[in-house]
């Protein structure tokens, strides 16, 4: 394939450093050739796009989701009543939804694994459209445990270090612990630890030994506390919730930081639902936890926590078309720059992953790259108005 050169206004690499203003970026056979400024390409400028007052940055990636979930009032209902068959319908239509939202990678936290490897092996080889994907497949939860309908169920330490080599056994590239209960799953209780602090240590060893990481889904303050503890990699949600509401732990934290770990806030799930509410004069019933959160995460960036984006795609009214609304809310809510919020969806978020080869525009690297009208480093609102989106060096869209 040819290569091909994108001029505009500004490039954002993705990698932390200052905008390229008036800069280019080249690629061929999927992979970046080269970046910098118009200036330095002499002759070679001809022949290519000039997107003008644009911002070119890479692909977004999308850090929790859940392929298979309908993002309906009923996600339980639907969860536990669809066929096998509507669900892997609905994947592959939230798949393509969040390519052409601009997501070119997203990490599903949480399918059935037929499923969801089913559609990694699909978009690997072009045969759908979607994004890339990096999966945990089933997740691991205690005997009816937070969303043990695409859980396995363990119980003990040598269940959960089988469950962990059975989901590695079965293509996992990571390993998704439901460390506490959930908000979707009845009887579950999120305040609650569903591990001991020794099972998560179990999981993250084991994990390590076959080289997986370890996400942990963590409301309860308990099962922060244990995930610090072992060493996870990323922490999704956060809440430090307690059966007297959103409390706030300054050593977790602290271990947090010391240790690496990032955190996934999954801002965004929900919100759409508590705007409508708002709208039509609902009570916002979970208003008071929400302020909690926020007054946490704000003191969680002030400890220089490291985040990464993810919306929890699927849950109720969050969908896998409005990735954006995250990254928007940590620079409303939170206090990031625009600069800082989009790093969580791109090369922050690809150094989670623990991959080199994405996240950032640099020579050699996979041609995933998002061209969006306007300067998205002023207005995040600018990421949704999409101008290129460029999957391995192949645009699925053009608005130029």
């Amino acid at each position: 394939m040819a290569i091909q050169t994108l001029l505009a206004a500004r490039i954002f690499d993705g990698s932390g450093a200052d905008a390229i203003e008036d800069g280019f970026v080249r690629f061929e056979d999927g992979r970046i050739r080269d970046i910098g400024r118009r200036a330095d390409l002499g002759s070679a400028a001809a022949g290519a796009r000039d997107l003008g007052d644009a911002t070119i940055l890479p692909g977004l990636i999308n850090m929790h989701t859940h392929l298979t979930c309908s993002g309906s009032m009923d996600v339980l209902g639907d969860a536990l009543n669809d066929s096998y068959e509507v669900k892997m319908m609905r994947a592959v239509e939230n798949a393509r939804a969040s390519l052409l939202s601009g997501v070119t990678t997203i990490r599903d936290c949480g399918t059935l694994n037929d499923i969801v490897f089913s559609i990694r092996e699909a978009s690997k080889r072009g045969l759908i459209t979607a994004p890339h994907v990096w999966a945990s497949g089933e997740v691991l939860t205690s005997t009816g445990g937070h969303c043990w309908f695409f859980g396995v169920e363990c119980d003990s330490n040598d269940e959960v270090r089988r469950a962990v080599r059975r989901q590695v056994k079965a293509g996992a590239d990571f390993v998704k612990v439901m460390s506490s209960g959930g908000g979707l799953t009845p009887n579950s209780n999120p305040t609650a630890s569903q591990f001991t602090r020794e099972d998560m240590i179990a999981i993250v060893e084991d994990s390590a030994r076959l080289g997986r990481y370890v996400a942990s889904h963590c409301h309860g303050t308990g099962s922060v506390y244990n995930s610090v503890a072992a060493g996870v990699r990323t922490i999704e949600h956060c809440s430090f919730w307690e059966p007297s509401g959103i409390n706030y732990h300054q050593d977790a934290i602290d271990g947090v930081v010391e240790k690496g770990i990032y955190i996934c806030p999954t801002l965004g799930v929900g919100e759409r639902l508590r705007q409508e509410q708002l709208a039509a004069g609902v009570t916002d019933a979970y208003g008071p936890m929400r302020t909690g959160r926020i007054d946490n995460l704000r003191r969680m960036h002030a400890s220089g926590v490291k985040f990464v984006s993810g919306n929890d795609a699927g849950m109720v009214k969050t969908g896998f078309d409005d990735f954006q609304l995250d990254i928007e809310l940590l620079v409303e809510l939170i206090g990031l720059s625009p600069a800082e919020a989009i790093l969580t969806a791109t090369g922050q978020a690809a150094e989670a992953l623990g991959n080199v080869d994405f996240g950032v525009l640099a020579p050699g690297k996979r041609a995933d790259i998002l061209a969006v009208r306007g300067n998205a480093l002023h207005d995040v609102g600018a990421l949704r108005d999409l101008l290129l989106v460029i999957k391995s060096g192949q645009t699925f869209v053009d608005r130029v």
